[in-house]
């Protein structure tokens, strides 16, 4: 009977890791969004969502910084995507994917930082989208309003 409990123990642990993603042998990611938007511009709004979490919306002054951190999906998929409104433009597009995780920024090694973090920046602009692996000036333009 012992080997049965065990067994079925070990089954329900394992299957409640897959349901909520928590393998602590994934990668940590924290996408950041940075409004750098003109001075006295409107804020930027914005809303994102995967396909199991909605971040709801979000209003940033300019300056101002949105960011959130995840793990990823064990099977793979994992995806955020952005709405983002400002001056009656709109954009919607994927600030996190596979093929965006292998831009991103390793933290391992830094004080203070978990191994197995990794950051995303994206910078928004009058004149569109910019992403780094890390916050500097080093910014990549990827999309136009």
């Amino acid at each position: 009977m012992s080997y049965f409990n065990n067994t079925v123990f070990t089954f329900i642990f394992i299957m409640n890791l897959v349901l909520v993603n928590a393998w602590p042998w994934t990668s940590t990611f924290h996408v950041f969004i940075h409004n750098a938007l003109p001075e006295n511009s409107q804020p930027l709004t914005l809303r994102c969502q995967s396909k199991d979490d909605d971040l709801k919306t979000n209003v940033l002054n300019v300056n101002d910084v949105y960011d959130f951190r995840f793990q990823l999906h064990v099977f793979g998929g994992t995806l955020f995507f952005c709405h983002f409104y400002w001056n009656n433009k709109d954009l919607i597009f994927d600030v996190f994917n596979n093929h965006i995780s292998n831009h991103c920024g390793g933290m391992d090694g830094d004080i203070g930082r978990d191994a197995g973090l990794f950051e995303c920046h994206w910078r928004v602009q009058n004149d569109g989208f910019y992403f780094a692996p890390y916050n500097t000036s080093n910014y990549v333009k990827k999309y136009a309003w």
